[in-house]
């Protein structure tokens, strides 16, 4: 009881992963790897790493050196893996943005409201209070990156497909245009700005912010 058959696909722990994940390089030919191709792999993820470690410490725009020495790689070998700073940034967020998908995981239908409005609740603040940091840098430079707005995008579809199908009972009665509408603004009352507006802007602690997310939740609910 309580849990529903994952909505977006067999991988429970693959919320919105799609697409080319620009963090990972090309998978090798089976019989060429050696040492030195696993040295290089392991390099780029400990850089992707640290500079995922960075933003969500809140060093939004750390330099090379810094990145290198989180690292434990010198400068010059975070520029063999990414030509420049914004590649760098874009596929470290691209890849953290990614990696925060085992912190959704579906809810079951057949709870109560309350346990589901709850369930769903906590787990967009575990999300953001995790990868908060991380998202903004994101969502600041996505309109210059088509990665980062594909990953972006695939995120808001899928915690929309998560409302629609936790609160099927409720949805089920609308017609369709009335059913999208009130989805959009559930997944808007519950998504990463509203979280940031409560939590960074209004300074609400976690708690209160948690049950003024849950009563507006409610509040926009088919009765």
């Amino acid at each position: 009881m309580g849990e529903a058959a994952h909505p977006w696909g067999a991988d429970g722990n693959s919320l919105w992963h799609g697409g080319q994940d620009d963090a990972a390089p090309p998978a090798p030919v089976p019989g060429k790897v050696d040492g030195r191709l696993a040295r290089s792999r392991r390099t780029r993820a400990a850089v992707l790493d640290a500079l995922i470690a960075l933003l969500e410490e809140g060093e939004f725009k750390p330099p090379a050196k810094v990145i290198a020495e989180r690292s434990g790689v010198s400068t010059r070998s975070v520029f063999q893996h990414f030509p420049d700073l914004e590649t760098l940034f874009t596929a470290a967020v691209a890849h953290g943005v990614e990696r925060y998908s085992p912190l959704v995981q579906p809810i079951g239908p057949d709870q109560p409201l309350k346990a589901r409005v709850g369930a769903l609740v906590r787990q967009r603040f575990a999300l953001f209070e995790k990868a908060g940091n991380v998202y903004w840098a994101g969502q600041i430079a996505a309109p210059l990156s088509d990665t980062l707005c594909q990953t972006f995008a695939r995120v808001e579809y899928a915690l929309r497909i998560q409302i629609e199908v936790t609160f099927q009972p409720e949805l089920s009665g609308l017609r369709k245009p009335q059913r999208e509408a009130r989805v959009a603004r559930l997944a808007a009352f519950t998504g990463f700005h509203a979280w940031y507006a409560l939590r960074r802007v209004e300074g609400v602690g976690e708690s209160a912010a948690k049950a003024a997310m849950a009563e507006t939740f409610t509040a926009l609910l088919p009765e």
